[in-house]
């Protein structure tokens, strides 16, 4: 077989195993195939996803086949696959996010391709089918273990069909309708938006679209393991089934295993005619754009830049005198207003942020006493919305733009270093402050009253703290370093990740428990404060003591001691 694939076979084949084997890779990594490593430690961390929930499911449906009544049995059932549809749709969904701009071909594949002897045509026809290829396999991986599972698990004498083959195909037929609608759906949006907008609008608008999208399909991700039965009922009611997916193949799924319920009949029905209106919509646009997205895509790459605004000159000469800081700003804002792969990354982690906090609150009605729970959802969302900052922003940083032309930074580190890190302090800290304090401010002080200065003035010293805490050892210019994706292993992260979650309910009950009492704030805004200006203090004093990083490589095997650096 290898020595069948390294022959040539055509250009049609050839072009599709460069689009299927190149599909992952990255310009801003170091060396190609960087994303192998870090896809299966994450693979790993997945795959036994489903295991977990196996027993619990297990002995649920066990409990309700053995009830007089096939009632409870159903809801249940119901309610467990309308999970798992949304689970499975969101998932699909967020990969085809986070490949936004691998949907259509790029510009360099036309910089590339361009001088070959090809047609538009191939190269846009070998691109779909690389696509269904990538994406039929995701799909299958995703979908193949819930698929056999949760049949058996909810197996009972309650069911509507008694055969389990059925189910098992039904089974198998939904998750991959429903996989494919969000598929097929995302590249209809794409295709219709790159045949309606000019080749700069189109560039905007799907970068922003493409961030939009990726934090939508992490609040749905996460909010899907909050269905229930009650979930269910709310739900199946006419107004709102019509605008819920989900729903629509829940549906299909009870259709085809011969639920007589008209409701379900008719979101069957639904789910088809979206399945094919979003299939003839990708295909038919793919197959019309081929000639116009080349000049889309190079006209879209160049043209004239927005003209400064003079509000922008008096914003930077108020946060930063020095043009060192200036310039760095400058390179900073414009990397993220034009940088749609940043902007995605920056979205989607607020996107789980916010997930995480809607999450929370709902559990804060029945577990937080009514006088305290509004400052305690304040306090939460503070403390939520703080976290994944500040891990997006120490994510966002290390992903370069164009990493090759650092050499311009390099030239000039030994003048400007302490002072480019004092502009990454001070652009970090003034659009966390402006975000989450300024802008919810008036409605805590409409809500709490004067707890609102109290709650704000811990929550800076906390804030404060934390991102000393994140950026300790941070040794780069943003923006600037080639990222070496698996650096530190999957399952570290998700042990850290499970950590941080952890002590998240600790914080935030003993902030919340401060606001009404006040020897507990005045010990904790006092330790606080103390902790944070140690770390203040040991930080800056290594402003400029060791060289920025700009090419991140593996730990080697034998640490020196950096005498030369």
């Amino acid at each position: 077989m290898k020595e069948w694939l390294r022959d040539t076979h055509g250009p049609n084949f050839e072009l599709l195993r460069h689009f299927v084997s190149r599909f992952f890779d990255s310009e801003l990594t170091t060396t190609p195939d960087q994303w192998k490593a870090p896809t299966i430690g994450i693979f790993s961390l997945l795959l036994p996803w489903f295991p977990l929930f196996a027993n619990p499911l297990k002995y649920k449906y066990a409990h309700f086949s053995s009830l007089p009544a096939p009632g409870p049995y159903q809801t249940a059932v119901r309610a467990d696959e309308l999970w798992l549809i949304t689970l499975m749709m969101s998932a699909i969904g967020l990969a085809t996010a986070l490949k936004w701009q691998s949907l259509f071909p790029s510009l360099r594949d036309y910089q590339v391709l361009g001088t070959l002897p090809l047609r538009a045509r191939q190269i846009f026809q070998s691109k779909f089918l690389a696509l269904l290829m990538v994406s039929t396999i995701a799909i299958v991986v995703l979908t193949l273990l819930p698929s056999l599972t949760f049949p058996m698990l909810s197996f009972s004498r309650w069911q509507i069909n008694p055969s389990l083959k059925e189910h098992l195909e039904v089974q198998a037929i939904t998750f991959a309708a429903a996989c494919y609608f969000f598929f097929f759906g995302l590249l209809a949006v794409q295709g219709v938006l790159l045949n309606l907008l000019r080749p700069r609008q189109f560039g905007r608008v799907t970068g922003y679209l493409q961030g939009l999208l990726v934090a939508a399909m992490l609040i749905l991700l996460v909010l899907s393991f909050s269905i229930d039965t009650r979930f269910l009922a709310a739900a199946l009611r006419p107004p709102l089934s019509l605008w819920l997916p989900p729903v629509w193949f829940l549906g299909l799924h009870q259709n085809l295993l011969g639920d007589p319920d008209p409701v379900m009949a008719a979101l069957a029905h639904r789910a088809e005619t979206a399945f094919a209106i979003v299939l003839v919509l990708a295909v038919g646009c793919y197959a019309i754009s081929y000639r116009r997205h080349r000049k889309l895509m190079v006209e879209g790459a160049s043209g004239p830049s927005r003209g400064e605004r003079k509000w922008t000159g008096v914003l930077l000469e108020w946060l930063a005198p020095n043009p060192r800081q200036q310039a760095i700003l400058v390179f900073m804002t414009k990397t993220l207003a034009r940088s749609s792969q940043h902007r995605t990354l920056l979205m989607g982690y607020g996107g789980f942020g916010v997930a995480i906090l809607i999450s929370g609150i709902l559990g804060m009605q029945e577990t937080v006493s009514r006088p305290n729970r509004t400052a305690a959802c304040f306090v939460y969302a503070h403390v939520i919305l703080l976290t994944f900052l500040l891990i997006g922003l120490r994510h966002l940083f290390t992903i370069p733009v164009e990493w090759k032309a650092n050499w311009t930074f390099q030239l000039t580190e030994r003048q400007g270093r302490r002072e480019w890190m004092r502009a990454v302090d001070r652009f970090t800290l003034f659009w966390g402050a402006l975000s989450m304090l300024a802008l919810p401010l008036p409605f805590e002080l409409k809500l709490l009253g004067p707890r609102a200065a109290a709650e704000a003035a811990i929550f800076t010293a906390f804030g404060l703290l934390c991102y000393e805490w994140v950026f300790t050892d941070w040794q780069k210019l943003p923006f600037t370093c080639s990222h070496l994706p698996g650096k530190i292993p999957a399952w570290i992260l998700f042990l850290y990740g499970i950590g941080i979650l952890g002590a998240l309910p600790l914080v935030n009950g003993l902030m919340v428990i401060s606001l009404y009492q006040p020897i507990v704030y005045v010990v904790m805004f006092a330790v606080i404060f103390a902790v944070w200006r140690g770390l203040y203090a040991a930080r800056r004093q290594g402003f400029g003591e060791l060289r920025l990083t700009y090419d991140e490589v593996p730990d080697p095997a034998i640490h020196g001691l950096n005498l030369l650096r």
